[in-house]
């Protein structure tokens, strides 16, 4: 594939506490679950009159973010984002149906809510009248975006490489997973219904890779370790295509889930850099390294 080809391709409580943009707390951290997630559902049902422009922009600004995928089903949703002119009861799974409280539209809030617990992950409010609902929408999510943009951590393609035959996991080159475990002194335990992957956990290695799983491939031996990447993690596609004479490329999908992926093969070792498509954007997850 061409270089070219490439770059196109809650009670309150439960949530950050109740204020208007000029006292909300800028410096509270977007909880791992919004970071991690990736497909959203649209919440407006208890939207009158001219609050039911929240959930109409945010439609249309979720989709151009495209960091999110919406979807039209909330039980196939990783986070349910309401909006709403009253504050989050934390009710979302227990209520019997839409919220019936009065609502005099001053605040809009936006509130991100996990479908499974019905927990209140996030809240954010503006108070800008009936008159300006589409336009309060639109800085709830951009500020939403620009807090994450923040955490993320954005990797460089030499941080990534420097893992590459670290120190504190080539000694478990090819043994076997029982060797493995015993070796690594505590550091190494098996992943709970994941037969071939090992945890491992070892100070020893650059920052990127701390977090991997010594892959076991043929014969029970340990042939590799793989670094699994979220949300809050991000390499640029260009600092790969920059050096793409480096790399072999290929794209596909993966087969149970029909998401998009490409990945970098570094030709001169066995580095394997994979990223998968979300809307207009490329999303490191994950690099694995072979012996």
């Amino acid at each position: 594939m061409t270089r070219s080809a490439f770059l196109i391709v809650f009670c309150a409580c439960a949530v950050l506490p109740y204020s208007v943009a000029a006292e909300k707390d800028k410096h509270a951290l977007i909880p791992t679950k919004i970071l991690r997630s990736d497909t959203v559902y649209i919440e407006c049902s208890a939207c009158p009159r001219a609050l039911a422009n929240a959930g109409k922009t945010a439609n249309i600004e979720l989709r151009d973010w495209a960091r999110f995928r919406v979807v039209e089903d909330p039980r196939h949703a990783d986070l349910i984002f309401m909006y709403s002119g009253n504050p989050y009861l934390g009710d979302y799974i227990t209520r019997d149906g839409p919220d019936k409280r009065p609502v005099k539209i001053e605040t809009t809030f936006m509130t991100i809510i996990d479908p499974k617990t019905g927990d209140g992950l996030w809240m954010d409010a503006r108070k800008w009248g009936s008159l300006r609902v589409a336009g309060a929408t639109k800085d709830l999510i951009a500020e939403l975006r620009h807090q994450m943009e923040d955490e993320v951590k954005m990797w460089t393609l030499d941080q990534i490489l420097e893992c590459n035959h670290a120190t504190g996991y080539a000694p478990f080159a090819f043994l076997t997973a029982e060797q493995a475990m015993a070796r690594g002194g505590g550091k190494v335990e098996r992943v709970p219904d994941v037969p071939d992957r090992l945890i491992v956990n070892s100070p020893e290695v650059p920052e990127f890779c701390r977090r991997a799983g010594l892959i076991i491939g043929a014969g029970n031996k340990i042939t590799g370790y793989e670094v699994v990447t979220y949300g809050d993690e991000a390499l640029n596609v260009a600092d790969v295509l920059e050096k793409a004479d480096q790399f072999d490329f290929k794209s596909g999908k993966y087969a149970k889930t029909e998401q998009i992926f490409f990945a970098a093969h570094k030709k001169d070792n066995n580095v394997l850099i994979e990223f998968r498509i979300e809307g207009h954007r490329s999303v490191l997850s994950r690099v694995t390294y072979n012996y």
